[in-house]
């Protein structure tokens, strides 16, 4: 273990690296992954605890997306080479439950939101702020360096469609639809009340994790996760500015509204490009996950909800009803969107 945390210290937290091993993947694969013919990207993302994981491995088990997954760990930014390097001591695959104990398992073929080490190396001075994490806007060269590394990671796993599942795609969501013409973004949303109490509770336990293993922080802190734990830094828009203490619901519920009454607005401007998903109607409706992938362009008939599961409703420590109020509003209208 003390061996392959060194290895993570390296490959993630070093910055010349990581600089490095992109540079090395783009010079030996490069041509081959210019060469290839892919389709427009899709991007899954929103606030955490909102089913994004779930509905990301649906969609994987399609066999029509390539995107990172834990192998392509320490090395994110060069899955081919790193394929081929590990490959005579490439591991067998342990299932365990991943760190928010809450029944979801993984593996180290599941997908996860790994590519934000791509846009936290390149640019992540204009958007990861002390306290914050802000909307920004990538510079052209940058934006043709992700595009390269999205062929590299649809050439390592030999699908000509890249999916991204990363939260942070929100803060920059208006460039990504600019440039990658014909990408879709899939944004699901819970319950306000019930994600923010799940949010709540993911951020005490992290505090937790944190403390007794601080590995636990840095790792997620080089991932650019910054959700939850020692490290949680909230979205900010605009000159908006975070709402009392995470220890407290009302702080979740700030956040969930303007999260997704940001998402609301660029989705006014990308109505085409823009999906919301009441992942609590997805859970109840057998149908819903097969109608989604057909709207998204991919084989539904591979596709199987049987890890979508509704969360087990959470008490709530009396929230202001005022919040709750506004974000119920939100939420009926991002409803009414969804089944649009």
């Amino acid at each position: 273990m003390g061996a392959e945390r060194l290895l993570y210290r390296i490959g993630l937290g070093s910055a010349a690296v990581v600089d490095t091993s992109f540079d090395v993947e783009c010079a030996r694969f490069g041509r081959a992954a210019s060469a290839l013919e892919i389709q427009p990207p899709l991007f899954v993302c929103g606030l955490a605890r909102a089913g994004t994981t779930v509905i990301t491995r649906a969609l994987f088990a399609s066999d029509a997306f390539a995107t990172s997954t834990y192998r392509d760990l320490p090395f994110p930014l060069a899955p081919n080479v790193w394929h081929q390097l590990s490959r005579s001591f490439r591991r067998e695959d342990v299932r365990a439950e991943r760190g928010h104990g809450d029944g979801v398992f993984h593996d180290l073929d599941s997908p996860e939101a790994i590519e934000e080490v791509f846009w936290r190396h390149f640019c992540g001075g204009t958007y990861i702020k002390r306290t914050r994490l802000v909307p920004h806007e990538p510079s052209t060269g940058v934006m043709q360096k992700y595009a390269q590394f999205m062929r590299l990671v649809a050439l390592a796993y030999g699908r000509p469609r890249y999916l991204a599942k990363n939260n942070n795609n929100i803060l920059r969501l208006p460039a990504l639809l600019d440039t990658f013409k014909g990408a879709v973004a899939v944004i699901p949303f819970r319950d306000p009340a019930q994600q923010a109490a799940s949010l709540l509770h993911q951020h005490q336990r992290s505090l937790v994790l944190h403390k007794s293993d601080p590995f636990r922080g840095k790792f997620m802190q080089w991932l650019g996760h910054h959700e939850f734990g020692s490290d949680q830094r909230p979205f900010i828009f605009e000159n908006a500015s975070a709402q009392q203490s995470p220890d407290v619901i009302d702080y979740w519920l700030h956040l969930w509204t303007n999260v997704y009454q940001y998402l609301s607005q660029i989705a006014a401007r990308y109505s085409q490009q823009v999906i919301f998903v009441d992942y609590d109607h997805l859970c109840r409706d057998p149908d819903a996950l097969r109608r989604l992938c057909t709207r998204l362009g991919c084989p539904p008939n591979h596709i199987s909800g049987d890890t979508l599961s509704v969360q087990p409703e959470r008490r709530l420590p009396a929230p202001d009803t005022d919040l709750v109020a506004r974000a119920e509003k939100l939420h009926a209208e991002l409803q009414h969107m969804a089944s649009t």
